[in-house]
């Protein structure tokens, strides 16, 4: 197996549009305006398109439709509306197609919207600052699957990577198909589209067991609690809850608002 193809493929990425790039100088600068935000999403009609097919997305669960852009971003915040910006900007480059990790386009997408949902509720109550820097990392941190998966598919061996799934660790596997890991083709996505340097340096990290940099630990230790609780295999199960709160009590941390957060977000998604 050779990751030679997968970093061809993120290499032919285009750029960013003119319009989501003038998005990440808003963020950069601060709380956006609401207005400004409104008025670059609406400025490119694909990306307005496509903002409201996914905030129309069923598991949603909103009795009335959205039909505008102001609307949308009213009810998901801006930081929520930036994860979808990116997210969507990126997915358009690519043929998704999620078989090999036995889940479809639509789950992918909800697990997403889980996973960014969580870290952004669970740390509003620590950091606001690092609430709304994160949470479009937790919304992008499973796309490099994407690229993972279409190579398991052109090598005809998306029955026996399930297979692996179900006995191995999802990293593992990865490594022994491609030679990468999802947060490795994360961390050269985004390095390749000259998103803040936050987005890749936690990915560079969020494998790697050497020693996390002081400064970025919390970020990334709170990517991999969220990570364990909502994944591929299981989305806010007993059992994903507790290896997550395992890994909070390593490093010490209150468990009381992450569980909180998991609450509402299971109440909100899933139906037991």
């Amino acid at each position: 197996m050779s990751y030679i193809p997968l970093i061809a493929r993120v290499d032919s990425l285009p750029p960013l549009p003119e319009s989501v790039i003038e998005i990440e100088k808003l963020f950069a600068m601060g709380d956006p305006d609401i207005d400004k935000l409104v008025a670059l999403i609406e400025s490119d009609p694909l990306l307005t398109t496509e903002i409201l097919a996914k905030t129309n997305a069923p598991y949603y669960g909103f009795s009335r439709t959205i039909v505008s852009v102001l609307q949308a971003v009213t009810l998901f915040g801006a930081t929520q509306i930036r994860a979808l910006v990116l997210g969507a900007t990126i997915e358009r480059n690519f043929d998704v197609d999620l078989r090999p990790y036995g889940i479809s386009t639509s789950a992918f997408q909800q697990i997403s919207m889980m996973q960014s949902e969580l870290v952004f509720q669970w740390y509003m109550g620590i950091d606001i600052n690092t609430a709304r820097d994160i949470t479009p990392i937790a919304f992008l941190m499973e796309i490099g699957k994407i690229l993972i998966a279409k190579d398991v598919i052109e090598k005809e061996k998306t029955e026996e990577f399930l297979h692996d799934l179900d006995l191995y660790d999802t990293a593992y596997v990865e490594n022994l198909y491609t030679m990468m890991t999802t947060a490795q083709i994360n961390a050269l996505i985004f390095k390749h589209l000259h998103l803040n340097e936050r987005f890749y340096e936690t990915m560079q990290f969020l494998d790697d067991d050497k020693e996390v940099p002081v400064i970025m630990k919390d970020m990334i230790w709170a990517l991999r609690v969220v990570r364990t609780a909502i994944n591929h295999k299981e989305q806010l199960t007993e059992e994903s809850i507790e290896n997550a709160v395992a890994l909070l009590e390593e490093q010490r941390i209150n468990t009381n608002g992450f569980l909180r957060a998991a609450k509402r977000i299971r109440a909100k998604y899933l139906k037991d």
